[in-house]
């Protein structure tokens, strides 16, 4: 089967898992080998833990100008510890630099570490950051279960568009993340979206990636590689009240993008 093929029958199976689902499904997917599929890129959804991208890459940005800046240490107050997902709730050390901040927000998906990332480089900053980037979708407005915040009418949005472009940054050619913020995401707790179907399983394809999830929200963006090629995806789920719902398409498309790498790096080597 030729790589044009290839690409054409995921695109054609990708689209009936989609299509069906309507507004409550937002996909954006792009291969080195020429794939891309897109589907509602563009609305924005409520991000959910996926707001953690930028945070990311600004801090490494920043870091560029100041290497200092990742060794810096901040203390952690107990009034500063908030729910959620992470490991800061329940750890005794209080002082830690934010290089290790920005692993726990990554690797546990914590939300007090994200939250002190927020304060230390400022909410406006980030903002303004993803605003010149021309990521007209996503928007900071707030930090990690922030109720008062969310009762003003204040919340954080993203797309697919917007994810996706985040997570092939970290891989970019030109200006790639350091290996530790990619292992990060290659080592992250939470793999049972789109690596979902065979991470636990002998396989070659090696799979970064970064989840959210609130209430009825089910989101992925991941960067899928093997043997010099890759493919970035993002898969947004919002409203769909019965979870296993939300997660079958989004697994079902990471099973497929698994099994078509496999096949191009087979076809065109």
């Amino acid at each position: 089967m030729t790589l044009i093929d290839l690409n054409k029958q995921l695109a054609d199976t990708i689209s009936t898992i989609v299509r069906p689902l309507g507004d409550y499904i937002a996909v954006e997917i792009s291969g080195s080998d020429g794939f891309s599929f897109s589907y509602h890129e563009n609305i924005p959804m409520l991000s959910a833990s996926l707001i953690k991208l930028p945070v990311l890459l600004y801090a490494y940005k920043s870091a560029e100008l100041d290497s200092s800046i990742l060794e810096q240490t901040i203390h952690l107050d107990e009034q500063r510890i908030v729910s959620g997902s992470g490991v800061l709730q329940i750890l005794s050390l209080r002082d830690w630099t934010i290089r290790d901040l920005l692993a726990l927000m990554i690797n546990v998906s914590d939300n007090t570490a994200t939250n002190l990332l927020m304060d230390f480089f400022g909410i406006e900053n980030l903002q303004a950051w993803v605003e010149k980037q021309g990521l007209v979708e996503t928007r900071i407005e707030r930090k990690m279960m922030d109720e008062e915040a969310q009762r003003e009418g204040r919340t954080n949005w993203i797309s697919a568009h917007d994810a996706n472009w985040m997570i092939q940054q970290i891989f970019s050619e030109n200006d790639p993340l350091p290996d530790d913020a990619k292992a990060w995401l290659l080592h992250q707790q939470f793999r049972d979206k789109l690596p979902g179907l065979f991470d636990e399983k002998s396989q070659p394809v090696t799979v970064y990636n970064k989840t959210g999830e609130m209430e009825e929200i089910d989101h992925d963006a991941a960067y899928f590689f093997y043997n010099g090629h890759s493919v970035a995806a993002t898969v947004l789920t919002s409203g769909i009240e019965n979870r296993q719902d939300a997660l079958f398409p989004i697994q079902n498309i990471g099973q497929l993008i698994e099994e078509y790498l496999v096949e191009v790096a087979h076809s065109v080597g």
